[in-house]
């Protein structure tokens, strides 16, 4: 499987809080998820979000109280992906069910710039942007089939959407 979407780049680590405020996150509501997700780091962030784009965090993917929502909020904001220096272990197993792969790639978390077009190989685990090529372990089948499913998800979502059928 394979994801290809523009970086949107954040400096130093990343806590719960920071992606969602928790009386935001109490809510439940995606839209208003999508809406406040990462305004602690940068209000401008979500407004330069793509569907699909891939979040690069040049810091440590921290956990703590929220942590699920966070995973939340960052789909519903439209991202497909987070590449990391780091990732606290609960955030990535909570992650993987949810289908946003996070990926701890050190060098590549503080290479990657801002808009750049970057290539997921989830099966094969590369990460390539330009001429340059990162490569981790494959993730699981479990992890792969979440994964898809949340894109399959994401596509029908769209097309009700467009075609009108929300009524």
């Amino acid at each position: 499987m394979v994801l290809t979407g523009y970086t949107r780049c954040v400096q130093g680590d990343l806590w719960p809080h920071q992606i969602i405020d928790q009386a935001i996150a109490a809510s439940g509501d995606p839209a208003l998820l999508a809406a406040h997700c990462l305004a602690a780091v940068d209000p401008a962030l979500t407004e330069r979000v793509v569907e699909g784009d891939v979040l690069v965090v040049a810091g440590t993917m921290n956990a703590g109280p929220g942590h699920e929502m966070a995973v939340i909020a960052l789909q519903s904001v439209g991202f497909a992906a987070v590449i990391c220096a780091a990732v606290a272990p609960e955030v990535a197993t909570i992650a993987s069910i949810y289908g946003l792969p996070i990926l701890a790639l050190p060098e590549a978390s503080t290479l990657l710039t801002e808009a750049r077009l970057v290539r997921l190989d989830l099966e094969r685990g590369s990460l390539t942007c330009a001429d340059t090529t990162w490569f981790y372990t494959p993730l699981e089948r479990a992890t792969l089939d979440a994964v898809r499913r949340t894109q399959l998800l994401t596509r029908m979502r769209r097309v009700v959407e467009d075609e009108g059928y929300a009524e």
